[in-house]
């Protein structure tokens, strides 16, 4: 049998990270902009974020969707049908 690892990460520990982010918004949204730009730089980091992306969009907009089948994209097509009823001027 296994043992069960005991994690390090408190429900306290998870309040005072939240309580120092809300304090320090500034500083913490700096510390996160240089950290996605460090990473954004990398071609194989970008890839793999935008197909995290693409899926989680696909997943949110069948959830959206739900049973209902997509709507059609674009402008309707006219579609003109060869009328016996006009004259033509000849």
């Amino acid at each position: 049998m296994e043992e069960e690892k005991k994690s390090t990460y408190t429900p306290a520990m998870k309040s005072a990270i939240y309580k120092h982010r809300e304090n320090h918004r500034d500083d913490y949204n700096r510390r996160q902009r240089e950290y996605y730009s460090k990473f954004s730089e990398n071609e194989d980091w970008k890839q793999k974020f935008n197909e995290r992306c693409r899926e989680a969009n696909r997943k949110y907009r069948e959830k959206k969707r739900g049973e209902n089948p997509p709507r059609p994209r674009g402008r309707p097509r006219k579609i003109i049908e060869d009328r016996v009823d006009i004259p033509i001027c000849a």
